[in-house]
């Protein structure tokens, strides 16, 4: 058991990296969608689709999005359960709405490719506050960030069609759960072996965006056979696909109260 005041400062220092992240996207000038965005090196067109790579490797994330909800399928059902499902599925729904955005790159089709992100990255933020910090917290903040996710989508969305895109408010989902969950694993520290895969996924994600910065760079390390970004999506996919959620402890007296120590 962590004693209250331990508690108290450990959660003031996320709740300070919130406001900070908060604060900082807030103080900058509305941010546009970059028309060269949508521009990816790699067109090539396989078996008569178009920007073929872009699109199959996508199937990854299907494929780790099944994989995920089957290892869990015989979890005692719980709202714990409800959550990393959420977020399985989420990631099934990441792999279609990439897969429909590289067909025809355009800010129409990203809206159905990140929508779906902002509701697996809010899950999992979701699943590693109740994980670790227990006292339901993460249940209770589980609606209010899928909302927030869809919302930034939805705002980025409308500025554009007005002719002055915001795409910060975005941003801000995607990138504080980067900040958020390192933070929790290390002020919440558990066992190394529950643990790892939380490191892993992140290590996977973070080289997903250096792939994804470096498209044109690695296209042409590959002799034009792979790009970054195509190397993106297999590298996220990656990370989940080798994921092992740690499973819920059985119900006890304990249950809903601010826990951890490891």
């Amino acid at each position: 058991m962590l004693n209250e005041s331990t508690l108290r400062l450990k959660l003031c220092f996320l709740m300070l990296i919130v406001i900070i992240s908060i604060g900082i996207i807030c103080s900058l000038e509305p941010i546009p969608q970059a028309k060269e965005y949508h521009a990816f090196v790699d067109s090539k067109k396989h078996f008569g689709v178009a920007n073929a790579n872009d699109v199959i490797s996508n199937v990854g994330f299907i494929i780790a999005g099944v994989i995920g909800l089957l290892r869990i399928r015989q979890w005692v059902s719980s709202k714990e359960a409800k959550l990393w499902r959420f977020f399985f599925f989420s990631v099934i729904l990441v792999g279609f709405g990439s897969a429909y955005y590289h067909l025809q790159p355009s800010n129409t089709t990203l809206v159905w490719d990140r929508l779906p992100m902002t509701m697996g990255f809010a899950a999992l933020t979701a699943c590693v506050l109740d994980e670790r910090i227990g006292g339901e917290i993460g249940r209770k903040l589980f609606l209010p960030l899928v909302f927030s996710g869809l919302f930034s989508v939805i705002y980025w969305w409308v500025t554009e069609q007005a002719g002055a895109g915001d795409l910060r408010f975005y941003i801000l989902t995607q990138y504080l759960p980067m900040l958020l969950i390192p933070s929790v694993l290390l002020l919440f520290p558990r066992p190394w072996r529950q643990s790892k895969f939380y490191w892993l996924l992140l290590g996977c994600y973070s080289m997903a965006k250096f792939f994804e910065l470096n498209d044109a760079l690695v296209f042409k390390l590959t002799q034009q056979i792979l790009s970054g970004h195509t190397l993106k999506h297999l590298a996220a996919a990656a990370g989940i696909l080798l994921f092992r959620p740690v499973a819920p402890a059985a119900p006890d007296s304990n249950r809903g109260k601010n826990i951890i120590l490891s």
